[in-house]
């Protein structure tokens, strides 16, 4: 047994549906934009389809017989329906985009573990998250939102410049510095119990924070301490990989790297030896300032750093 629907065409039923709504041939044919002429012929084959009367003029005014009377309501409503589920359709057809520039070191450490929870949080936006090496010579234009690791005196320079104008900036995680390592080195012969037995293990290094160790090794009272063997990586999150793999020991960011110490896959030797450096700011351009998922974004930004 068949299921079809026995329905006229849809422009005979457009075609009365606007012009009986409107109360007007011109108004329904402005709407539907075709001629006056295109939508009396529609009206008139829907009445021959019908075997019914469903229209009467009145001079210039159109007005319905009791069959179109009885006949509007539904088909609005049923245009109503159709209306609302294509634009809803046509909604998630097109998705908001976030553009997201970050460094590869806080992407790879904090923002991408956490990533998914804002996913979760905002779920009708596509992130496009970019990463790069330079730090500050960049357009904040060019992304919805950016973040970036500064100190105050870098961060009042760039808001001198011209491009900056405009730009609203804020703090959302601090950045220190301490040695990290896998737990098997902090106990067994070779034991990392004071900054002095570092000189028997293999100290990870990055090229983008080359002087870094120095740093640490002066604050920690060893300036001239020259460890067993060194390791330089493109990378602070590639040392600190190597670190979780008991390569040797590598600096990193305790508060970027919270999950990773909560697992146990690291510890800290040292907790209380750390060099406090920069904060991690958002950046939000103004034509990103009224984007309600770039807003977002930077208010989960500083949750996700105060937890």
């Amino acid at each position: 047994m068949s299921n079809a629907r026995r329905l006229p065409s849809m422009n005979m039923l457009r075609a009365f549906e606007a012009a009986a709504r409107c109360e007007s041939v011109t108004l329904a044919a402005q709407e539907l934009h075709v001629t006056q002429s295109a939508v009396s012929h529609q009206i008139k084959a829907l009445e021959a389809w019908l075997g019914v009367a469903l229209v009467q003029r009145n001079g210039r005014r159109l007005g319905l017989t009791a069959e179109g009377t009885a006949y509007l309501p539904s088909l609005s409503s049923a245009f109503d329906l159709m209306a609302q589920a294509t634009g809803r359709i046509e909604r998630r057809g097109r998705r908001n985009t976030l553009a997201v520039n970050s460094m590869a070191t806080l992407s790879a450490q904090w923002l991408i573990p956490r990533l998914a929870s804002f996913c979760a949080e905002v779920p009708d936006v596509d992130v496009q998250l970019s990463t790069t090496a330079s730090a500050f010579d960049f357009d904040p234009a060019a992304y919805d939102v950016s973040i970036r690791c500064m100190y105050d005196i870098e961060r009042a320079e760039l808001l001198r410049k011209d491009k900056w104008q405009g730009v609203q900036i804020e703090a959302f995680l601090p950045e220190s510095l301490t040695p990290l390592c896998s737990p098997q080195l902090v106990s067994g012969k070779l034991a990392i119990r004071k900054p002095g037995d570092l000189r028997k293990h293999t100290l990870l290094l990055s090229r983008s924070t080359p002087m870094f160790w120095q740093d640490w090794l002066a604050t920690a009272g060893e300036p001239e301490l020259q460890a067993a063997n060194m390791v330089t990586f493109d990378h602070t999150h590639l040392a600190v990989q190597a670190a979780i793999q008991g390569m040797g020991v590598a600096l990193g960011n305790p508060h970027q790297l919270r999950d990773v110490l909560d697992s146990g896959l690291l510890v800290r030797p040292f907790p209380q030896l750390e060099i406090d450096l920069k904060n991690v700011y958002w950046i939000r351009p103004p034509h990103a300032a009224q984007n309600p998922q770039a807003v977002a974004f930077c208010a989960w930004l500083k949750r996700s750093g105060n937890s």
